[in-house]
């Protein structure tokens, strides 16, 4: 900073100074002219101000806290919608192997089965919905059905099963609705 805008921000400074003394002897020269009621009713409403500023922090502390929670147990979501695409191939795989590839079938069951009890160690837990009642907030029915034997508004078929990171859904389940 050169020394001339110093100087600047110093004048700039007493300036705002004797602005706030001027303003603080008015209210101490209307103070002064007041009733002792008018005084209480003053105290009163500056009483009621500073409660009001102290409730506003105390619910920003709060506000802030459950952001910064919630910021930390769902930083995993881009994580685990990059996996689950991984997880939908291999079942997929396993679905489309013939018996005489058994052994390749079991080793990739092994494979998911190891998968998926390390997403649930991170509260990472899939959505099974077949033979549930559809629920539009698990479940995106891609496809409806009219099964006479079956009950209305359930899932007859899961297409890929949805995700949930600590109860919240992250990726809803693909299945097809009964619908009479």
């Amino acid at each position: 900073m050169s020394e001339k805008e110093q100087k600047a921000e110093e004048k700039k400074i007493e300036k705002d100074n004797l602005e706030e003394a001027i303003q603080d002897t008015e209210e101490n020269q209307d103070l002064n002219s007041l009733t002792y009621e008018e005084l209480l009713e003053q105290v009163g409403k500056q009483k009621e101000e500073t409660l009001r500023a102290v409730a506003e922090l105390e619910n920003y502390r709060k506000r802030s806290a459950n952001e910064i929670t919630n910021a930390l147990k769902y930083a995993n979501s881009e994580l685990l919608l990059s996996i689950i695409p991984l997880i939908t191939s291999l079942e997929k795989s396993v679905e489309g192997s013939e018996d005489s590839e058994k052994i390749d079938k079991e080793g990739i069951l092994l494979i998911l089965n190891s998968f998926e009890k390390t997403l649930e160690n991170f509260n990472i837990v899939p959505i099974n919905p077949s033979g549930q009642e559809f629920d539009p907030e698990k479940h995106e029915a891609v496809s409806t059905v009219n099964n006479p034997g079956e009950k209305d508004n359930f899932v007859t078929n899961t297409l890929e099963r949805g995700w949930t990171l600590n109860e919240r859904v992250v990726k809803p389940a693909l299945v097809v609705v009964n619908k009479k």
